[in-house]
């Protein structure tokens, strides 16, 4: 099972002030969701869009993470 999430930043906030603008669990036409959220950001006043699409599959190996 897969999930995307769309992330943006409200224009003048830096980067680490990331919000999630859209999820959606299973699978989603990635280019229709930026193009989407590109609209829809510039109507709300943000920018820095980033997509992501995290594998629920397995479970996060957190060990593994810390130790690199």
């Amino acid at each position: 099972m897969t999930e995307t999430i769309l992330y943006g930043c409200k224009v003048g906030d830096p980067d680490y002030m990331e919000e999630v603008l859209y999820a959606c669990k299973g699978y989603v036409n990635k280019e229709e969701v930026m193009n989407k959220g590109n609209e829809w950001a510039k109507a709300n006043g943000y920018d820095r869009l980033r997509l992501a699409v995290i594998d629920l599959s397995t479970p996060p190996n957190f060990i593994k993470t810390i130790t690199k």
